[in-house]
């Protein structure tokens, strides 16, 4: 799975890797389940986010787990990273995928336009849940990638829960 020395064999194998650490998991999933939970923003965009910032660091663990709740079907996930090209997305989906895209390595990119063009269609509360679900979402492929947690093929209710797993 790993090359730590995990406590425990988790159907969530980040969770997995991150119990070596209890109390910081659980204020990690408290913050990353919120936003499953709570739906800040609605759940495809979410996971539009989610699958594009994972299409940046080519990260084929967090790519694995689909996230039924979102309403993406097969053809909108292999999309994604092909996403300016696709038909498959709305201009509001774009605006995200864009937003997406830049918060790994170019979140200095992030311009006054793109924030415009995401408040045609979100609240600011929401591109504020946007950004730090972003950040979020980058820091779990960082966390993956650098930890070396193996591709879990994974078909969930949500990526992450205040009450369940972080998948």
């Amino acid at each position: 799975m790993t090359w730590l020395h995990t406590p425990s064999e988790s159907a969530a194998p980040l969770e997995q890797v991150l119990s070596l650490r209890p109390q910081l998991l659980e204020r990690y999933r408290e913050m990353y389940g919120q936003l499953w939970d709570r739906a800040l923003v609605a759940p495809r965009l979410l996971e539009l986010c989610r699958l594009r910032i994972a299409g940046v660091h080519d990260c084929d663990a967090e790519r694995a787990i689909e996230h039924t709740g979102a309403g993406l079907t097969p053809e909108d996930r292999r999309a994604v990273d092909r996403w300016e090209e696709s038909a498959a997305f709305s201009a509001l989906d774009r605006a995200v995928l864009a937003f997406a895209e830049k918060m790994p390595w170019r979140q200095h990119d992030v311009t006054d336009a793109d924030v415009v063009e995401l408040r045609k269609y979100l609240s600011e509360a929401e591109i504020v849940a946007l950004a730090i679900a972003a950040g979020l979402f980058d820091a779990h492929c960082r966390l993956r990638l650098t930890l070396g947690v193996d591709v879990r093929p994974l078909r969930v209710e949500a990526p992450g829960s205040m009450r369940g797993p972080v998948y």
